[in-house]
């Protein structure tokens, strides 16, 4: 019986939108140290946009979980400061 064999990686996009360019750039500086080397992201505007690879679904929800616990941080932090 043969199977297939190969790498399988698990891509995962997040964009984050905002009020205004700078709660993003907020959330953005924020989260950025705890990004490396699971995600990477940038600003676009309003926007943060995350993405991230793994080689595994339960990697990637484990990635994804910790990132989304330190937006709501920021998010929590940016709307204190307003």
């Amino acid at each position: 019986m043969s199977g297939i064999c190969g790498t399988v990686t698990v891509d995962c996009v997040i964009e984050l939108e905002y009020a205004t360019p700078e709660e993003a750039a907020a959330v953005l500086a924020a989260i950025s140290p705890d990004n490396e080397p699971y995600a990477e992201a940038e600003l676009d505007g309003s926007k943060v946009i995350v993405r991230s690879r793994s080689g595994t679904a339960p990697q990637m929800l484990h990635t994804m979980e910790d990132l989304l616990a330190c937006v709501k941080v920021a998010e929590e932090v940016v709307q204190a400061a307003k």
